[in-house]
């Protein structure tokens, strides 16, 4: 059976400098795994259910026939209905509490030509929610029998080893990209900078990558002391519509270069760093312009579609929702934020099912 538990949340692991800090998150050859809704680690979660015994096993097929026609489970459908003798008929709160009605006259009342047709009846705890994993479904199977079509990538998101050794140094040097992006706007106000001012402090810096050219779209760094909403997913999502014609913030007094909506002494830095990073966004195509020659929504990026965004801390809940409704495709921080965290520390944001958009979000760089 797989771990049922959170597991602790890790520490950064200290560096005597920020040099040596950066390049363990660039080097290490630790796994990066990803942060799934709960119910793919809780406990299973158990409801009350009557469970009748049949008289006559051959009339098993026509009592399961009827009840599902009269009785269906709605909420329990990845429940089987029946395992050997026993019939799953409903769950316990279906019965009138206030008249103490028992499950014999529930039974007569809904499914009177059933009356007869049960030695006995227990309550049992099924489990409340479908398997979504191989081990759940084991688990489950021993208890009663359940629905189940197993799902290979999601086996591997929640295993180990989702990432080969070459994804695994793409998304640490992206990450080690979005340190440095701290480092240089942190240098300019703290000499000399500490380990500590990159760990401990609020500060945030984001780089968004697009993963099919990889190519640096852009990159941000907090500015909230003069601007309380320009976090710096906030700023780098602005950064990215500029590169597509748009862009809610005026920022003519920044030199930019490449189509990426990068301050250019800042690309000068970062290229100083990574040599073989690339730098650039993939040409904008107008929607008129799309229909008039008749290509695909798909030669043209819109917003951070198929992005993957590189944080140095878990974002707030403003920054999580911006990244849902800017469609981005896949969230990794390295720090936690334990006190406005929403992909992990303070809630899972990207795992409510009512969203119009999910990503996926990965951690443990450090």
């Amino acid at each position: 059976m797989s771990e049922t538990t959170e597991p602790p949340l890790k520490k950064p692991k200290m560096a005597e400098t920020v040099d040596s800090f950066i390049q363990n998150i660039i080097c290490s050859t630790n796994d990066i795994h990803a942060v799934v809704s709960n119910d793919f680690s809780y406990p299973i979660a158990f409801t009350k259910v009557y469970v009748g015994q049949v008289r006559n096993v051959k009339e098993l097929s026509k009592i399961i026939t009827i009840l599902n026609e009269k009785l269906p489970l709605k909420e329990l459908q990845h429940l089987k209905r029946a395992r050997k003798k026993e019939v799953l008929l409903c769950p316990v709160r279906y019965l009138n509490v206030a008249t103490q009605q028992s499950i014999q006259e529930y039974i007569e009342e809904k499914v009177n030509e059933l009356r007869d047709s049960f030695e006995y009846f227990k309550v049992m705890g099924l489990p409340s929610l479908p398997p979504k994993l191989k081990w759940q479904h084991t688990e489950y199977t021993k208890i009663w029998s359940c629905n189940f079509h197993p799902n290979d990538y999601l086996e591997r998101l929640c295993g180990k080893g989702f990432f080969n050794s070459e994804e695994l140094t793409k998304h640490r040097c992206y990450m080690g990209v979005a340190f440095e992006v701290a480092r240089y706007y942190l240098s300019k106000t703290k000499t000399p900078l500490d380990v500590s001012d990159l760990t401990l402090s609020n500060i945030n810096a984001t780089v968004v990558v697009d993963p099919l050219l990889n190519l640096v779209v852009t990159v941000a760094f907090d500015n909230r002391e003069c601007h309380p909403v320009q976090h710096s997913a906030m700023l780098a999502i602005d950064n990215v519509a500029k590169t597509q014609n748009g862009g809610a913030w005026n920022t003519d007094n920044i030199e930019y270069v490449t189509s990426g909506a990068i301050d250019k002494s800042l690309f000068l830095y970062l290229k100083s760093k990574f040599p073989d990073v690339k730098f650039g966004a993939r040409n904008y195509v107008s929607k008129e312009v799309l229909d008039e020659n008749k290509m695909s929504a798909s030669e043209s990026p819109y917003l951070c579609t198929g992005y993957y965004i590189y944080m140095i801390r878990e974002p707030c809940f403003m920054c999580a929702m911006g990244l849902v409704h800017a469609r981005a495709n896949r969230v990794f921080f390295s720090l936690n934020n334990e006190t406005q965290g929403a992909l992990c520390s303070k809630t899972k944001l990207h795992c409510v099912p009512s969203l119009n958009h999910h990503f996926e979000v990965f951690t443990e760089f450090l």
